[in-house]
């Protein structure tokens, strides 16, 4: 199910194979949010992502979290069955359409395991 275009924000944590965008926040959560209770974050406009992201992936114990304070026009999409993102981990996927702003809000860290 696919709602209106509308303005979103939030703080998108880039990370291989595990992004989530966190609606509403606007600061590095603490812990790692729940893929359940989060967005995957469809960002067209890869460029400009490209440019605040470091070069760094991390090592074998983890995949380094960059985090990215966004606000934009997009779209949320709902996927009752099967999912979105990486292997179907959240319930539903948010296209940005145009980025608002966006700004690091920090170096890439990782969550403890």
């Amino acid at each position: 199910m696919t709602g209106s275009t509308r303005q979103f924000s939030g703080v998108y944590l880039h990370e291989f194979e595990g992004s989530t965008f966190v609606e509403g926040a606007t600061a590095i959560p603490a812990e790692r949010p729940g893929y359940k209770e989060t967005d995957s974050l469809e960002w067209i406009d890869q460029p400009r992502l490209e440019d605040l992201l470091e070069e760094r992936l991390g090592d074998g114990n983890c995949y380094t979290v960059q985090p990215i304070l966004i606000t934009f026009v997009g779209r949320r999409t709902h996927y009752p069955i099967g999912g979105a993102g990486h292997m179907g981990l959240h319930p539903g996927k948010v296209t940005v359409h145009r980025v608002i702003s966006a700004k690091r809000l920090g170096p890439a860290f990782c969550y403890d395991r």
